[in-house]
């Protein structure tokens, strides 16, 4: 026997080698990939989770921070021309009731508390930036709204943010 046999024989266990070692891995492979697949959608899911998460525990938070007496109102998204310019405007209220109890009543409401506050909060800025004694006279005119529909539950009214 010659040394080609040999050679010959090496060569074809080589590339049955390659081949079964291909055949081998590609399954392998594509578990990886379904294994990739499925580690994102679980790294997303927990990544979903985390910000609902974190959305509670700032509702929490703000809860503690302004009192269980305090109802907040808004964001008011307001989009205005004021003297042949566009004003977008931002608006938190938080009202504060005389008891808890006033609080739970009125958010059963809040529908009707945010047709009072709304329309009030887009005449502040008729005028364009409201000036302190316009923001006065806004809660001013809020609170007498407000008690008029409820009597004895408000306490006082807040502007939280205004940008």
């Amino acid at each position: 026997m010659s040394r080609r046999p040999k050679a010959a024989r090496a060569a074809v266990l080589a590339s049955a080698l390659i081949f079964g070692t291909a055949f081998v891995l590609a399954p392998l492979s594509a578990g990886r990939a379904s294994e990739a697949s499925s580690t994102t959608e679980r790294k997303q899911a927990e990544k979903q989770q985390k910000k609902k998460d974190k959305e509670f525990n700032r509702d929490i938070e703000y809860r503690r921070m302004i009192g269980p007496k305090v109802l907040a109102l808004g964001p008011y998204s307001i989009s205005l021309f004021v003297r042949g310019q566009p004003l977008e405007a931002r608006l938190r209220v938080a009202v504060q009731m005389t008891t808890e109890q006033a609080r739970v009543q009125i958010e059963a409401q809040k529908m009707a508390v945010n047709g009072i506050v709304y329309p009030l909060a887009v005449r502040l800025f008729e005028q364009g930036r409201p000036t302190s004694d316009q923001i006065r006279a806004f809660k001013d005119d809020t609170r007498a709204q407000l008690l008029q529909r409820y009597p004895d539950m408000i306490d006082e009214v807040f502007i939280e943010s205004m940008i």
